[in-house]
């Protein structure tokens, strides 16, 4: 399944510069990975290697929950606090907000321990708060971590009704954990306070078992205006010669990367993409859709999860290269938030991967082209209850943007799905139209508010700022 030389092109060496240029990061050997699926195993994990610490503990996490997972959590590192290591949890104000009570930051803070919420609103810089810390990390003493697309919190886990999250994650140990605490200390700074472990790693061979032991890797830094992932992938895409698998939760592609995705299909390549068939947010599911007739139309193979929902964010390429982390493949994640992910240069772990996607494809339903070049599915799917709550505002807005203006600019054939969202859309127009003939304060009190916060900001800023320049223009003494 899995061959090192089905791919000369991603396993040559001189390709090395290359990738580093694309991604800003060069690669490291000698790695252990253990690849993570779901809840339980990212659990069990988690709080191994908090009983394993010695120094520090970094919780760096997009949604962390005040529920039965948390509170768990919350006991291993409160612990591990009264024992003198440092233990530091940072938490993306929109991604926790609402799930985290002071509670669970009181005791933790009260037994030794530091939290931080990354962008909390503010009269800072107008639209900030679309900026978000989307990272899942998890790491020990620069030695040893997780990086995936797990939150953490117990719905991952699923109830008596409802099946647990499909997502995945890998342990790593070794020298890339110093970067990713690297990246750590860049957005904890970022909400007001420096770190700097307390002394130099010495890391030990730890007990637990490792699905590859000597792996090359790359650490991919995402943040905001700033896409390596979205470089490298288009990069791999176009390099694939046999086959390119991916997996994300909220797919959104841009133009140029459905491009990229076709083009390779068209010439052989094996491209296969699979996505949840429910969201957490609904309107996602309708959304994605509209964008499989051009990929059918290409070749490349799309799949619905028939699960309660698949929040992973993977790819494996020819059976030499994989990456995990937390980046979905949409301009969010791409331009608008700080994400991690670890690209891995390995035929073993490429294997493991492998394996897992059409593990997956086993609980997935194909969608395919009818006669008429309509999208359906290949066959019916059971319905499963699903209740999911999530944030994803910013992609949807984009996503429901990029449907509007290609479907006004009449630049591809709509199909049914195309036509309920701009129908719906269509709908709401017309209320809002209506409310505005009606009631016109209505809709003007809420718009003059809105642009009177945003110009006094835009003034507080150029206020700032003109300072900030005549301080510098000062001849030093």
């Amino acid at each position: 399944m899995s061959e090192s030389s089905d791919s000369p092109a991603l396993t040559d060496p001189r390709l090395s510069a290359l990738f580093q240029r694309t991604t800003g990061a060069a690669q490291q050997g000698g790695h252990r990975l253990q690849l993570l699926r779901d809840s339980s195993e990212h659990e069990a994990a988690t709080l191994a290697m908090i009983a394993r610490a010695e120094r520090h503990i970094i919780v760096e996490n997009y949604r962390i929950c005040d529920d039965d997972w948390g509170r768990s959590l919350l006991t291993a590192l409160c612990q591990r606090a009264r024992d003198g290591l440092q233990v530091m949890v940072l938490a993306d104000w929109l991604g926790s907000f609402n799930q985290l009570s002071r509670r669970w930051v009181r005791q933790l803070n009260d037994a030794g321990g530091e939290f931080r919420r990354f962008n909390t609103p503010g009269l800072g810089e107008p639209l900030a708060w679309m900026v978000r810390n989307h990272r899942k990390l998890m790491s020990i003493d620069g030695c040893e971590a997780i990086i995936t697309g797990w939150c953490q919190s117990a719905q991952w886990r699923g109830h008596a009704d409802q099946a647990p999250w499909r997502d995945t994650g890998v342990r790593v140990a070794g020298e890339v954990v110093i970067n990713m605490e690297a990246a750590f200390a860049h957005t904890w700074q970022l909400t007001g306070s420096d770190w700097q472990p307390r002394s130099q790693p010495h890391c030990i061979n730890t007990p637990l078992p490792f699905t590859v032991k000597n792996a090359n890797v790359r650490l991919i830094t995402g943040r905001p205006q700033n896409s390596p992932l979205f470089r490298l992938d288009q990069l791999i895409i176009n390099l694939a010669q046999t086959r390119m698998w991916i997996t994300d939760a909220y797919p959104v592609g841009t133009p140029a990367y459905l491009d990229s995705l076709r083009q390779a299909a068209k010439n052989g390549v094996d491209v296969r993409l699979l996505v949840p068939g429910s969201s957490d947010l609904p309107l996602i599911g309708l959304l994605a859709r509209s964008s499989y007739r051009p990929l059918l139309l290409a070749g490349v193979r799309v799949f619905e999860w028939n699960g309660a929902m698949l929040h992973a964010k993977t790819a494996v390429a020819d059976g030499c290269w994989a990456r995990i982390g937390s980046t979905n493949l949409n301009p969010a994640s791409w331009l608008g938030n700080y994400e991690l992910d670890l690209a891995i240069e390995n035929a073993d772990f490429a294997a493991v991967m492998e394996s897992q996607f059409l593990d997956d494809l086993e609980n997935a339903t194909e969608i395919v082209l009818s006669d008429a070049e309509r999208v359906k599915l290949v066959a019916p799917r059971r319905p499963t209850k699903r209740s999911l709550r999530h944030h994803q505002s910013s992609t949807t807005t984009l996503r429901v943007s990029r449907a509007m203006a290609l479907a006004v600019r009449e630049s591809r054939q709509l199909g049914p799905t195309d036509a309920s969202l701009l129908g719906g859309l269509g709908l709401i127009g017309l209320v809002v139209a209506g409310v505005a003939l009606w009631q016109p304060e209505a809709i003007a009190w809420p718009v003059a508010v809105i642009a009177a916060l945003l110009s006094v900001n835009l003034l507080r800023i150029a206020r700032r700022r003109f300072a900030d320049y005549r301080k510098n223009q000062q001849p030093k003494a």
